[in-house]
């Protein structure tokens, strides 16, 4: 990272603190400080008497000293909840106006930029967490998630973008970062050049994005998000914020003069700018120790030889913090591991030889999803998100009672998503069962409610938004799922199977729950 760049972070701090202290002390408004510290990785929590920052790491690749500065600032101030989102970073909550000051600053000593973590900036630049290890994969897109990573941080404070950018990278058509639907995705090719997808976007008003470019050449990519940045500033709006998102563009000057328009940055872009990369692949040059790991949900074999990746899913994607901080001891004693978020809220440790593996899983085997249904993704909730309006972490321990009541195996029942509100932070829309929550008047109360989704899919080629099949109240949630996978054990299937072939009866079901 530029070290003037990194000066002029570190003097934008000052200005932060001094709001953070007034909003805290009641001295400026919600909405005043909101517009500041968003611009700093940080909002205000429910009840408005702490606060969360968000630790920016970029392509979700965690350094495994970074590990240890976040335990550290666990000890140091006696933080009790730490989280994995969705855009592979990691937020600490229940934070006192003075330690999100000082967090700020220490992770900018550590290199951790907070900035932009919120508000109208680029937001952390996304990657298939696999990239680079991951047997199948197309070519490793990491480093270039990376240098995209660098430059969108270097355009704060230089352009002032109507809203956020959210970049993704995917390595195959797995599309676990959502690069087709993004506001820009770099989406890798067998022939090792990417093709681009841009004006993608999910919350109110979803769309998939359009094909922009095609057979991209990898040292090229910043030209494309150059271009974007230019796309977004001419033509985004800058007065509705409810439409000061890419996914409008198109919409309001069409999709062929978008197209038309963003060809001919890019031409100008090609000829004039100086943005060619020089990035040559990395090999991983550590071996295995000669013996094998046994193969399970939470262990996946590299694709270099004798190594392993296992993978930490805190459920709702709160680690806890007993044993994250004996992870960052155990992997302390171990060379050439490296640590990578997932956009689906859990952690992949890489590069382990089958001995350190099983060491790894001792230490997260009691705190890990061991399920389709426990590798759920779902917002922080009500209880702790200002815009939250339903707690959709306690929906979604309640449906993993269920399961742990009934003894349903494995793939019973389906992985799901549940946002707390229409912003899409669990992408609720593309998931095999997707809830959005809300509130409803019943009788003379408001009650939590969510509207369901199903038959979504992620996959590359095949996107798709799930139907829409209603509402339905939240406490009538949990038995809604008791019977549909008392319904699938009948049929002697798992729900991805059973989906196939029962979705009327599914329909069926929803629909006795459903208002």
């Amino acid at each position: 990272m530029n070290k003037d760049l990194l000066e002029q972070f570190r003097k934008d701090i000052s200005d932060f603190k001094t709001s953070c202290v007034s909003f805290y002390n009641s001295e400026i408004s919600q909405a005043d400080y909101k517009s500041i510290s968003g611009g700093f990785g940080s909002y205000a929590e429910r009840g408005l008497k702490t606060g969360m920052v968000r630790l920016r790491i970029p392509a979700g690749d965690l350094k495994i000293e970074w590990l240890r500065f976040v335990c550290g600032l666990i000890d140091l101030y006696n933080i009790q909840k730490v989280h994995f989102t969705t855009n592979q970073t990691i937020q600490l909550h229940g934070l006192k106006d003075s330690q999100i000051c000082e967090i700020v600053e220490k992770a900018l000593d550590v290199g951790i930029i907070t900035r932009g973590g919120g508000g109208d900036f680029p937001r952390n630049t996304l990657v298939s967490p696999l990239s680079g290890v991951e047997i199948g994969e197309y070519f490793d897109v990491l480093p270039y998630a990376k240098a995209v990573s660098d430059y969108a941080i270097s355009l704060i404070g230089k352009v002032k973008l109507p809203r956020k950018l959210k970049i993704g990278f995917s390595n195959s058509p797995k599309n676990i970062v959502h690069a087709t639907y993004r506001d820009m995705g770099f989406v890798a090719k067998p022939d090792n050049t990417f093709d681009l997808y841009t004006a993608g976007g999910l919350g109110l008003n979803p769309s998939f994005g359009i094909k922009t470019a095609e057979k991209i050449d990898p040292q090229k990519v910043l030209y494309y998000v150059k271009t974007m940045v230019q796309m977004f500033t001419m033509y985004g709006n800058y007065d509705v914020r409810a439409k000061a998102r890419t996914r409008y563009i198109p919409k309001t000057i069409g999709e062929e003069k978008y197209l038309s328009e963003f060809s001919r940055m890019l031409k100008e872009n090609l000829e004039l700018a100086d943005l060619d990369l020089n990035i040559k692949s990395e090999l991983i040059e550590k071996k295995g120790d000669g013996s094998v790991c046994e193969l399970s949900r939470n262990v996946i074999k590299q694709k270099q030889d004798g190594l392993y990746a296992v993978l930490y899913h805190p459920i709702t994607g709160f680690v806890n913090i007993d044993t994250f901080k004996q992870l960052c001891k155990v992997l302390s004693d171990f060379e050439g591991v490296g640590l990578r978020l997932s956009p689906n809220q859990g952690l992949y440790i890489i590069n382990l030889t089958a001995c350190e593996a099983e060491k790894v899983l001792g230490v997260l085997n009691n705190d890990s999803a061991h399920s389709m249904l426990q590798e759920s993704v779902s917002c922080v909730g009500s209880k702790i998100c200002q815009h939250g309006i339903c707690d959709s972490r306690d929906l979604l321990e309640k449906i993993i009672t269920v399961e742990k009541e009934e003894k349903f195996l494995d793939g019973v029942l389906p992985k799901i998503a549940i946002s707390g509100c229409p912003s899409s932070c669990s992408a609720h829309q593309t998931a095999k069962i997707g809830f959005q929550g809300g509130k409803k008047k019943v009788q003379d109360d408001f009650i939590e409610v969510y509207k369901i989704f199903i038959g979504g899919c992620e996959l590359q080629n095949r996107e798709l938004f799930g139907e829409d099949l209603g509402t339905i109240a939240a406490d009538k949630i949990p038995e809604m799922f008791r019977e549909i996978g008392k319904s699938v054990v009948a049929d002697n299937m798992v729900f991805d199977t059973w989906f196939d072939t029962n979705t009327e009866q599914l329909k069926n079901i929803i629909a006795k729950y459903t208002f």
